[in-house]
């Protein structure tokens, strides 16, 4: 009986060190990977839900996600910033030559107010720090 017991102890604490993450913490990895280089004065995450998601191997996980994005700037606003502070740090890494492109491409023209849908696959890799997004 003892050993019954300890076997299904130590399977359940095998489980819980192996087990995928949890649905708020792909919400939280995949809001801090949004709103880097300066995007998080851009939009705001709303909606978020996991679709989906599959083990690929025991240290990656596939998961499918849908959420909105609600715009709290406009796209005319953005071109403003920009060309008011060519080198300023308000949208990161992007640099001022290729940003207005790169958020174009990705968001085309928007309002404030105006709402995306996005639904996107994203790989997650368990690592010594615990579950990141691959980039």
């Amino acid at each position: 009986m003892k050993r019954t017991i300890l076997l299904t102890l130590v399977a359940v604490l095998l489980s819980a060190c192996s087990g995928i993450p949890e649905d708020k913490e792909i919400e939280t990895m995949v809001r801090d990977n949004l709103l880097t280089d300066g995007l998080g004065d851009l939009f705001v995450l709303k909606n978020f839900k996991k679709a989906n998601g599959f083990r690929e191997s025991e240290n990656v996980y596939i998961v499918d996600v849908e959420y909105d994005l609600e715009f709290q700037k406009s796209f005319i606003d953005v071109v403003k910033e920009i060309r008011a502070d060519p080198t300023g740090p308000q949208y990161g890494t992007f640099g001022s030559k290729f940003v207005l492109s790169a958020i174009q491409s990705n968001f085309g023209q928007f309002d404030v107010g105006d709402i995306i849908h996005k639904s996107e696959k994203v790989r997650l890799h368990n690592t010594e720090m615990g579950w990141q997004i691959s980039k």
